[in-house]
C-alpha cells in the first residue's frame, strides 16, 4: 500500500475533521486516516526533550540554550491553550504516553495498522549501537553447489570471527562505560546457516537464530553458479544478466517486486524482516546482526533511510562491520569498520558517514 505521513500538530478536533474529510474525498479512491498522538506529562521527560530540541534545532542556531528552552516553553503553552485530545468518536488512533511506557489503540483493525502498532510500541530514545556484518568466509568453493548452506568457516573465517568478537567487545565495553552503567549481554541475531552461527562463535554470548535473516531464495536462477556465499560485494548481477537475460530484463523494471522464479522477491525478504526490525528497535542494549548480502542490503536501506527499490545495488564488503547509532531527529549515524581477517584485535580503520535522510524507507 501507499502511506503518507502528515507531520503537523493537528491539535484541534476541527482540524482533524478537515483532514478526514479531505482523505475521504480523495480520488480515485479514498485514504484511511490514522492519528498518532504523543502525550508526555512527565515533567522530567518534557524538560529533557525541550533541552534536546533547543540544542539540536536549526531554529536556535546561535541562540543561548536557556533562551531557546524558554522560547519552546512559550510555544508549548500556546499549543496547550487550544489542544484537544483525540476522542474515540474520531476514528482510528494510537496514543503513546511518556515514550511508549503506555500505548492506547482505538479501532486498529486494518492490516497496515497491525504493522504500525508493534513498531510504535518498540520505539524508544536509547542510543545503543547496532552492528551489522556479513557471515564470514566458508571452507569450500561457493561455486561447487549443493552443500554450501552446510559449510562452516575457513581458516580465514575463523580468524575473522576472532577479530569480530574483539571489535564488538571493545565497542560495547566503551558504550557501557560512557553510559555510566554496568555492562549487559549483547543481543545477537544470526541467520540459520552454520556459517553465520560460526561467525559469532568467539563472542561467548547467547544468540537467536532466525530464518528472517536467511539470504534471498533466488529459485532456479543461478543454479550451479550462484550459491549463498558471494565472492564480490554484491550478488552476481553480471552473471544473472548474461545467463538469464529475460529474467534480468524483468528484474530491472521492478527490482523490489520481481520474484525470482521458484524463489522470493526483495519485497518478500522485506516482509519477513519486519518482525525482526521491531525486535531490534525494541532492544535497549547493543545488538549484533550477522546475515548475508541481500538481507543486509535491505537493513542498510532501513538504517540509511534510502529507497528500498535501490537496495539491490548496495555494496556489502567482506570483513566490514557497519556500526549504527541513533541520532537526534530519528536518523542514524553509521560508521564502517574494516576488520583484519588474519589477526585480532581488530584493525581500527573506519570511515564515518552520517545519513540524515528521513528514515521512512518503506519498511
Amino acid at each position: 500500500g501507499q502511506v503518507a505521513i502528515l507531520d503537523a500538530t493537528n491539535s484541534t478536533a476541527a482540524r482533524r475533521a478537515m483532514i478526514c474529510k479531505t482523505a475521504r474525498e480523495h480520488s480515485p479512491r479514498p485514504y484511511g486516516v490514522i492519528f498518532l498522538e504523543v502525550i508526555c506529562d512527565d515533567a522530567t521527560l518534557v524538560a529533557a526533550n525541550l533541552r534536546s530540541k533547543a540544542a539540536s534545532s536549526p531554529d536556535f542556531l546561535g541562540v543561548p540554550l536557556e533562551a531557546a528552552v524558554e522560547d519552546l516553553r512559550l510555544r508549548l503553552a500556546k499549543y496547550e491553550e487550544v489542544y484537544e485530545t483525540v476522542k474515540e468518536s474520531e476514528g482510528t488512533f494510537v496514543k503513546l504516553f511518556n515514550l511508549s511506557s503506555k500505548v492506547m489503540a482505538n479501532m486498529c483493525t486494518r492490516p497496515v495498522v497491525m504493522s504500525i502498532l508493534p513498531y510504535l510500541m518498540a520505539m524508544h530514545v536509547g542510543a545503543r549501537p547496532i552492528y551489522l556484518a556479513r557471515a564470514l568466509p566458508s571452507d569450500g568453493n561457493p561455486q561447487d553447489g549443493g552443500s554450501e548452506r552446510l559449510r562452516t568457516l575457513s581458516l580465514e573465517g575463523r580468524c575473522s570471527a576472532q577479530s569480530l568478537a574483539a571489535f564488538v567487545e571493545d565497542r560495547v565495553n566503551t558504550y557501557w562505560q560512557d553510559a555510566g552503567q554496568p555492562g549487559q549481554p549483547t543481543t545477537v541475531f544470526t541467520s540459520t546457516l552454520p556459517r553465520a552461527l560460526a561467525s559469532v562463535c568467539c563472542s561467548g554470548i547467547e544468540l537467536e537464530q532466525t530464518s528472517a535473516l536467511n539470504p534471498i531464495d533466488h529459485g532456479v536462477v543461478g543454479e550451479g553458479w550462484w550459491d549463498v556465499e558471494c565472492h564480490d560485494d554484491m550478488p552476481p548481477w553480471k552473471e544473472v544478466a548474461l545467463n538469464d537475460p529475460k529474467f534480468w530484463e524483468s528484474f530491472n523494471r521492478d527490482p523490489l517486486h520481481c520474484r525470482f522464479p521458484g524463489g522470493e522477491s526483495y519485497l518478500d525478504v522485506l516482509r519477513r524482516l519486519e518482525s525482526l526490525i521491531v525486535q531490534v528497535e525494541m532492544c535497549t542494549r547493543p545488538v549484533l546482526i550477522v546475515s548475508h548480502i541481500t538481507v543486509l542490503q535491505l537493513l542498510l536501506a532501513y538504517f540509511r533511510g534510502t529507497p528500498v527499490e535501490e537496495a539491490w545495488k548496495t555494496t556489502v564488503p567482506k570483513n566490514i562491520v557497519f556500526e549504527v547509532v541513533p541520532s537526534l531527529g530519528g536518523s542514524f549515524l553509521c560508521t564502517m569498520h574494516t576488520l583484519s581477517p588474519y589477526s585480532a584485535p581488530y584493525q581500527a580503520e573506519a570511515t564515518q558517514m552520517n545519513w540524515e535522510e528521513d528514515r521512512t524507507s518503506g519498511l
